[in-house]
């Protein structure tokens, strides 16, 4: 169709010619020069009336600035029209603005929409929403059945979290053999955390017989794609001496490794061997430095250690405010060790006033909690405690 045929049919309000139209401009083709402002004029007749890949191309103009000024709500605004009209590029689109935007509830709709159309991420990244229950609370089972479409398509990551909810029982019944076929397939496209789970699987036995120098090898891989909780593992096999030679220098410097890759349990036990002096010099203001770093992103046994470290003033000053603080945040997610000492602070008025009723809330946690010595000093400081 010539160019005028087709403008006057655009002009007759056929909203295809119309976004035709509005290409040729954009695009400069057909003899026609490239006109980015007439491009936008014919996309929005287009689009408001009703064509979908329209209100996509205007999208992409606002989301851009291309023959209009840029703007990011009218971008998304007509991304979300051009998807509600069932653009299979917009509903993606929207999808991923809307994760970014917080708005996990969009997100999911419009993943579902494209997971149920067939697209392998958008399956495995509805499965990945629903278990942990972002944006909807749709049923495990549900994710698994996402999951296994994603995974039967070869998807690595789909394979690894299916593998996952085979071992916890997670909306499928728990099935060691099958996590263990689907690490399998995972492991052995490269990737390091399919490797590592792998690697414990012939470690420990779970769904193939006990295996440790292939558990040995499989964190090895993992390692050599530097990825830090295979290190740690592999660290471990050389501490122990398991399916590799006991070899303390070794393990230390595969810790090391992990801790620099910013890994909280290599830290931390980094951070413990240069305490120790373990197959390391020992070097306690360089120990406190890698245990704090665990302890800040929340590794528990890190935050006990280091309200130790300060209690005591090794590799630090002494100060006991530090050592509640970190007491305080490790009790607040709920470990028991660290709510009976800082019940032992609040009782004793150690770097806070005394607080006998907080300090019998505590003990009493950690009593429920089974610690060893709550129950004692529940006792011995309140005497009319019911036993646990």
């Amino acid at each position: 169709m010539s160019i005028d045929r087709l403008e006057k049919v655009a002009k007759a309000g056929n909203p295809n010619a119309q976004l035709a139209l509005g290409k040729i401009y954009f695009e400069g083709r057909a003899n026609v020069k490239q006109d980015y402002v007439e491009a936008i004029r014919w996309f929005t007749m287009a689009a408001e009336a009703g064509n979908g890949a329209a209100m996509f191309n205007l999208g992409i103009c606002y989301e851009n600035g291309v023959g209009v000024a840029m703007n990011p709500t009218a971008a998304y605004d007509w991304y979300r029209k051009a998807a509600d009209s069932g653009v299979a590029e917009a509903q993606g689109k929207v999808a991923a603005i809307a994760e970014m935007r917080g708005d996990y509830q969009s997100a999911v709709k419009y993943l579902r929409l494209r997971a149920d159309a067939g697209d392998t991420i958008c399956q495995r990244k509805l499965g990945v929403y629903i278990l942990n229950g972002i944006g909807t609370n749709a049923p495990a089972s549900e994710a698994v059945t996402y999951l296994l479409k994603a995974a039967r398509k070869g998807d690595i990551r789909a394979q690894v979290y299916l593998a996952d909810c085979y071992q916890r029982g997670n909306g499928i019944e728990r099935n060691y053999y099958e996590m263990f076929n689907w690490l399998t397939l995972a492991a052995q496209e490269g990737d390091p955390e399919a490797q590592t789970k792998l690697g414990y699987c012939y470690q420990r036995g779970m769904g193939i017989s006990r295996n440790t120098d292939q558990a040995a090898a499989c964190y090895q891989s993992a390692a050599n794609a530097d990825y830090a909780p295979g290190i740690v593992a592999l660290a471990s096999c050389y501490l122990e001496g398991c399916g590799v030679p006991h070899d303390l220098t070794k393990a230390v410097e595969l810790m090391k490794k992990a801790a620099e890759l910013g890994d909280e349990i290599g830290e931390y036990q980094y951070g413990m061997a240069l305490l120790s002096g373990t197959g390391v010099e020992a070097n306690p203001g360089e120990a406190f430095t890698w245990i704090e770093r665990s302890a800040q992103q929340n590794f528990t046994a890190a935050m006990l250690q280091v309200a130790t470290l300060y209690e005591e003033g090794i590799g630090t000053s002494k100060n006991d405010g530090a050592a509640l603080h970190w007491l305080s945040k490790a009790a607040d997610i709920r470990n028991p060790e660290a709510m009976y000492r800082m019940a032992m602070f609040l009782l004793e008025g150690r770097a806070t006033p005394k607080n006998p009723s907080r300090a019998r809330e505590l003990l009493d946690m950690a009593a429920k909690y089974e610690h060893p010595n709550a129950a004692t000093a529940l006792k011995t400081f309140f005497p009319d405690s019911a036993t646990p």
